[in-house]
């Protein structure tokens, strides 16, 4: 098992830089902290995706196979939680200094990273409201994005199983799906809003449907054989 990690991350890590070194070229117009910020919230949807797969995959396997699947998915869900961790504190960083990402036709976009969340109507006698643009709810769709993969990576521990109980830990870690859809919604206002280039919808598609087909195979698949049993 430790040597079958070990191959796996290894895999892993190199694959992920392929695709930084391919994708970096791209975003040679933007600075710096924001390309990678873009990058590392690019590869948490890939890790998120792959994780969403590996279920539904080890059921076609031998089931000898399955306990190496199942580290593997977990170890995936971690590096998506570390790359989800990274990407919003580069945002939340940039923001903070100032730099502006987007505006709002009329009105002033608060200060800092709560410009990411609310609208600064100081100017018109009163405070800050909620971002309700398109890019606003996109933004909330991240947030919560967000605090699931943390609470996931906070839990992804054996003794956070044993704590939380089998079935309640398993239901938690039920998230995952909505997490994705939360994370596709969230790239793909981006992409069709202010990011056009050089992401395109079909950065972020190509990974959604064969998800979806899969998981949608695998589980009519089980449908049928419990019928069947």
């Amino acid at each position: 098992m430790a040597r079958f990690r070990l191959i796996a991350s290894v895999i892993s890590l190199l694959a992920l830089l392929v695709i930084v070194w391919i994708k970096w070229p791209q975003f040679s117009a933007f600075p710096a902290a924001e390309a990678t910020s873009m990058l590392l919230g690019y590869l948490a949807y890939i890790l998120i995706a792959l994780t969403l797969l590996l279920g539904p995959i080890r059921q076609w396997l031998l089931p000898r196979l399955g306990p190496h699947l199942l580290v593997l998915r977990r170890d995936l869900g971690i590096a998506a939680g570390l790359c989800a961790i990274s990407h919003v504190s580069l945002v939340l960083y940039i923001f903070e200094r100032g730099t502006k990402l987007f505006f709002l036709q009329m009105e002033k976009p608060a200060n800092g990273w709560l410009g990411l969340f609310f609208v600064d109507y100081s100017r018109y006698g009163a405070g800050l409201s909620p971002n309700f643009s398109l890019i606003g709810i996109a933004n909330y769709m991240g947030l919560l994005a967000f605090l699931m993969i943390i609470t996931l990576l906070l839990t992804s521990s054996r003794y956070a199983e044993k704590l939380l109980g089998g079935a309640s830990w398993k239901r938690l870690h039920l998230q995952n799906p909505l997490i994705m859809v939360l994370v596709m919604f969230h790239a793909l206002i981006y992409v069709q809003s202010i990011k056009g280039e050089p992401h395109t919808p079909g950065d972020i598609l190509w990974l959604a449907v064969p998800v979806a087909v899969i998981r949608l195979v695998t589980f009519v698949r089980n449908v049928i054989k419990r019928r069947s049993s």
